[in-house]
C-alpha cells in the first residue's frame, strides 16, 4: 500500500470547561495537522491522489470551521459565558482536548476522499512537543 500525507497550520482557541487547571481558560494554539491517505493504485498522472485535492477536502470541512474559530464544549455554562462575546465559536459535543477535536476531524473527513482512497492517519498537534493521533486499525 502507499500513503501520501499533507500537513495543515491553522490558528484556533479553546477552553476545557470541565478541567481544573490552566486549560479551563480560554487560550490559544498554532495546531499542525498531519492527514495521511493510502491506497493501492496510482491514477493516471500516476499519483495516489492530486495533494491539491486532499487540500480541497481538508479545507472546505476542517480548516474553514476550526481556523481562527473558538472552540467550546456545547453547554449551559459555556453558552452564558460566550454570550457576549464577538468571536467565531465553533461549538462541539464534547470538551475541545486535542483527542476530540481529531474524532470531530476523522468524522469530517473521512468519507469525502474518492473510494479508491482511505483515510490512514491523523496527527494533531497542539504544541510542538504534544500531539494526538489516530490511526485506521
Amino acid at each position: 500500500m502507499l500513503s501520501i500525507t499533507k500537513i495543515f497550520r491553522f490558528e484556533a482557541a479553546h477552553a476545557i470547561s470541565c478541567y481544573d487547571g490552566k486549560c479551563k481558560n480560554i487560550h490559544g494554539h498554532s495546531y499542525e495537522l498531519h492527514v495521511t491517505v493510502t491506497g493501492k493504485t496510482l491514477n493516471d498522472s500516476n499519483m495516489l491522489i492530486d495533494f491539491k485535492d486532499m487540500k480541497k477536502v481538508v479545507q472546505e470541512f476542517v480548516i474553514n470551521d476550526f481556523d481562527h474559530a473558538l472552540m467550546l464544549k456545547q453547554n449551559d455554562k459555556n453558552k452564558s459565558s460566550s454570550s457576549l462575546l464577538d468571536t467565531k465559536i465553533l461549538w462541539l459535543d464534547e470538551e475541545p482536548t486535542a483527542e476530540y477535536m481529531l474524532i470531530e476531524i476523522l468524522k469530517r473527513i473521512e468519507t469525502q476522499f474518492p473510494k479508491n482512497i482511505t483515510l490512514k492517519r491523523l496527527k494533531l498537534h497542539e504544541t510542538a512537543t504534544c500531539y494526538a493521533e489516530w490511526e485506521m486499525e
